[in-house]
């Protein structure tokens, strides 16, 4: 009789412990007792859900299911590019360094335990096509967000040939990006016309322009023009370029001390969980860098977003919703010095600041890193950006272009098929690496004192990708601080979705549920609530 196939989830789970082991190593993390859950129930569990809690309307709600049915069908699928493996042991090494945290602060963590659902991990990829929300008001925001950006520019979807036979991808998902880039091509209309109601015809347009150009050349043209677009290379081919080089040469997340201040006494936590009363200032947008925050917000960091308007009319609300949760959010605009200068008294005040715009962004308005540090000098600044600290230090890139770029793509399909891998990975996946560096400064801050820098970036965590798979695939990790089980008994993945009430978006909204669960630290979904409008720190 021949032997049943194992599941792919089995599979996953057993990635996991290799690249957690490997990780808490590279890091020099103490790790708690954790096991990776492999339960095939959730198949059933998660393919229900797609067309459950449907916001989008009519023939729109049709779309959108057709963007979670091929996500949520891949999640039991075996990968190529190991992302819900990665995912899951980052977010487990973010539960043993939250739990460092609150034992350094007083609690008795002596018997926490973290339990990760590997399929809980890979959904949070797809995290912005599972949500729900109530509130008629954002939901028109969001469809018109989703309309514009589902265009033919978008690089995660439309791939161009050029005239040198190769393939370009564009990711403009700014409307002044993409008004650049439309500007510097022949195009034959203006940029916010390119809409979902018009790609097939825009995709024949574009492809003409693509034919006429070098792929290196409208990659160079993009960037000359501040918007963001890229030759898809093999991995071969990006670790030869001098910006490959250099990323490949860096850490997976690098930190550095800055000065001799003294430790930081937050007090014992509080019910919102280890890093409660911990002030993290957000000056981030889109995903990766909200996804930091989140983590941190999960583990009850007190979160203040600065925009320059409300949740309401984001131009990008598609993409933003999940990175608002568990943050509270203060509007300013720093053309006003008046607003300015409330800037820069939270950020004397603040514990964290996370920023994730492009490099040299705010520098005009006298808030740099160093400028940011001499009102601070004990801040640690968590910065998450596309190419990191290279000679493209200043391009604007987003994560599908890292995707394509450094050879993923290629690798999870071909140089002449490239598939852009599951959901948004290298938006969420860079984002929860940051988290992990950022509670390693924190744990080290309140052993040490000082001032603190931790960076990592799309490219980076694009290449850690690579390597995650690679350790997989050499075999030569052997678990010993990590476990598989097939069942767990834990309440909060009963449901798909745990669901925030109250927000500032006019109701209740739906996100994913946790991929770990802390024994000491049970999931608060009180934490995941958002406001609008506040003036300062508000502990929720």
């Amino acid at each position: 009789m021949s032997k049943k196939p194992q599941s792919p989830l089995l599979t996953k789970a057993e990635q996991a412990q290799v690249i957690f082991e490997d990780l808490v190593n590279r890091q020099n993390i103490k790790a708690i007792p954790t096991t990776f859950v492999a339960d095939d129930d959730r198949e059933k569990q998660f393919k229900k859900q797609i067309k459950k809690e449907n916001p989008f309307p009519g023939p729109f709600g049709i779309v959108l299911v057709g963007k979670r049915k091929p996500a949520v069908n891949q999640l039991f699928e075996e990968e190529k590019v190991l992302q819900t493996p990665a995912i899951a042991a980052v977010l487990s090494a973010c539960s043993s360094v939250a739990t460092e945290i609150g034992g350094l602060r007083g609690d008795n963590v002596k018997n926490a335990e973290t339990t990760c659902d590997i399929a809980f991990a890979g959904l949070q990829a797809i995290r912005l096509y599972m949500a729900d929300y109530s509130g008629l008001r954002f939901k028109l925001s969001r469809l018109q967000s989703a309309i514009r950006v589902d265009n033919a520019w978008n690089g995660s979807f439309y791939k161009y040939p050029s005239k040198d036979g190769r393939q370009v991808s564009f990711h403009v998902y700014y409307q002044d990006q993409q008004r650049k880039l439309v500007a510097a091509l022949p195009t034959k209309k203006a940029s916010e016309k390119y809409n979902m109601f018009s790609i097939g015809k825009d995709r024949k347009e574009i492809t003409k322009i693509c034919k006429k150009q070098n792929a290196v050349d409208l990659e160079e043209l993009s960037f000359e023009n501040g918007a963001c677009g890229c030759m898809i290379r093999s991995r071969d081919e990006w670790e030869a370029t001098e910006v490959g080089k250099a990323v490949c040469a860096m850490p997976l997340i690098t930190t550095e001390k800055f000065g001799g201040g003294k430790k930081k006494k937050y007090g014992k936590p509080g019910k919102e969980g280890p890093l409660s009363g911990i002030k993290v200032l957000d000056l981030t947008h889109i995903i990766a860098g909200p996804a930091c925050s989140r983590v941190l917000a999960e583990y009850g960091a007190d979160v203040l977003m600065v925009r320059r308007g409300d949740f309401l009319h984001q131009e990008q609300a598609m993409l933003e919703l999940d990175g608002w949760a568990g943050k509270n959010s203060i509007q300013l605009d720093f053309n006003d010095p008046k607003q300015l200068a409330k800037c820069k008294e939270l950020i004397k005040k603040a514990d964290v600041i996370t920023y994730s715009y492009q490099n040299g962004t705010l520098d005009k308005f006298g808030l740099s890193e160093a400028d940011i540090r001499a009102l601070n000098p004990n801040i640690i600044y968590s910065n998450l950006m596309c190419f990191s600290d290279t000679v493209w230090k200043q391009r604007p890139g987003w994560a599908p272009c890292a995707e394509d770029i450094t050879g993923l793509s290629v690798r999870n399909g071909s140089l002449e098929n490239p598939v852009n891998l599951n959901g948004v990975p290298l938006d969420y996946f860079p984002g929860m690496v940051l988290a992990l560096g950022t509670l390693q400064a924190i744990a080290q801050q309140l052993k040490e004192g000082g001032g603190y820098k931790v960076t990592t970036s799309l490219t980076r965590g694009a290449q850690y990708l690579h390597e995650c798979t690679d350790v997989c695939e050499e075999g030569k990790v052997k678990p010993t601080l990590s476990k598989v089980s097939t069942k767990s008994n834990e309440k909060v993945w009963d449901k798909v979705l745990v669901t925030a009430k109250g927000n500032s978006t006019g109701g209740s909204v739906g996100f994913p549920g946790p991929a770990t669960v802390n024994s000491c630290y049970p999931t608060r979904v009180a934490n995941m609530q958002f406001k609008d409008g506040r003036k300062d720190w508000k502990q929720k």
